[in-house]
Parts: structure tokens; C-alpha cells; sequence
């Protein structure tokens, strides 16, 4: 990875992680890959997931527990015009924010955990509460019948992609370009073009 486009600051990466609504897990078994969208929460350094006790996902990770998970947070879409005059299509790309994660998936089964962990589901997804808590008695039956997955990590990088790496010609050329274009994404990703290029200078 170019290390200007890499990401270290755990606090950085925690937010992303926390504000992403749904990652990526891929998994693979007798050498055929199988990805699946899904939601999660974080708790400190692993991921966790949930689903049916007997899926597809549950039935590859009893095979084979190793895993990766990707989160990707979309900026502004830099068409091949905002930084070449040649008419070339090349330099045509997407600017982002990216956490890719490998790891070792674990089942757990305790009652106790699984009521912790989906109360935090719930604090991400449906912050306005309104839901008996997971201690109540209620979800016994529920949370027996579901699966808790934990991705313990092994291996973390974040990358955010803003130009960084460009010369002031071509950065200043694209900055224009958004400012003119000038929707909302267009102008949150200025900012944070501008404050990644004052970081790596």
C-alpha cells in the first residue's frame, strides 16, 4: 500500500467501523469464494455478526474459520476530466475510505454475550430504543436460535484515498472541479482532501 493513503490512528478507524451500517465478509471453502453483505458491530478490535444457526455462512465457517471483512465509506467520484487536459479516461477513479480486516471467526454461545451484543446492534441501528432489553426473558427463545459470530483480527489496515499522492497541479485541478460540481459529497470530499494533504506534507 502507498503509505500515504494508509491509515493508523485506531480512533479514525473505530469511526469508521462504527458509523458503517453494513460490511463485507468473505469467506471460502474447497477453494470456492463466497462473499456476503452484513451487519455488525465493533467491540475494541473484533467484529461481530449474527444470522441463522445453519446458513450458508454458518455452514462454510465450520470448515474453514478464517476470514475477511471490508467496510467502504464513498466520497466523490473524480471523473477523468477533473485532473487531465489529454482526453484520457485513466485517470477517471473513486475517492474513499477503506477498512479491510482479517481474521479467525468464532462462535460464541453464551446467553450473556449474546444479550450484551445485540443490545449494542440495537444502540447502532435503532439508537431511539424503544425495545425491551436483551436481559428480559422474552429473547431466551431468539437468542438460542441465532447464531453470534466474532471475528477476532489478526491483521487491520485502513486506507483513505484523496489524492494525496498528487502533484499541486493535478490536486488543485480536481479540488476546482468538485467545488464547481458542488454537491454536498462533493464538498465534504474537499475537506477531507484538503486536511489528508496537509497530513502528509
Amino acid at each position: 500500500m502507498n503509505p500515504n493513503f494508509e491509515i493508523k490512528d485506531k480512533t479514525i478507524i473505530y469511526e469508521i467501523l462504527d458509523k458503517a451500517e453494513y460490511g463485507t465478509l468473505a469467506l471460502c471453502v474447497e477453494n470456492k469464494p463466497y462473499a456476503a453483505p452484513l451487519n455488525f458491530v465493533r467491540i475494541d478490535d473484533d467484529i461481530y455478526f449474527h444470522g441463522a444457526l445453519k446458513n450458508k455462512k454458518m455452514k462454510i465457517l465450520e470448515q474453514n474459520p478464517n476470514v475477511s471483512f471490508s467496510v467502504v465509506e464513498n466520497y466523490a467520484l473524480i471523473d477523468s476530466d477533473f485532473s487531465t487536459t489529454e482526453g484520457l479516461a485513466c485517470p477517471a477513479t473513486q475517492f474513499y475510505k477503506s477498512v479491510s480486516i482479517d481474521g479467525v471467526a468464532v462462535v460464541e454461545n453464551s446467553r450473556e454475550i449474546k444479550a450484551e451484543v445485540f443490545e449494542l446492534f440495537m444502540q447502532k441501528h435503532q439508537p431511539k430504543g424503544g425495545y425491551k432489553p436483551f436481559s428480559h426473558s422474552d429473547y431466551d427463545k431468539a437468542l438460542k436460535a441465532t447464531a453470534l459470530v466474532k471475528i477476532e483480527v489478526e491483521n487491520l489496515t485502513c486506507k483513505f484515498k484523496f489524492g494525496q499522492h498528487l502533484n499541486e497541479e493535478r490536486f488543485e485541478m480536481i479540488v476546482s472541479h468538485l467545488l464547481k460540481r458542488g454537491t454536498a459529497i462533493d464538498k465534504r470530499t474537499v475537506e477531507i482532501m484538503q486536511k489528508q494533504r496537509k497530513n502528509t506534507l
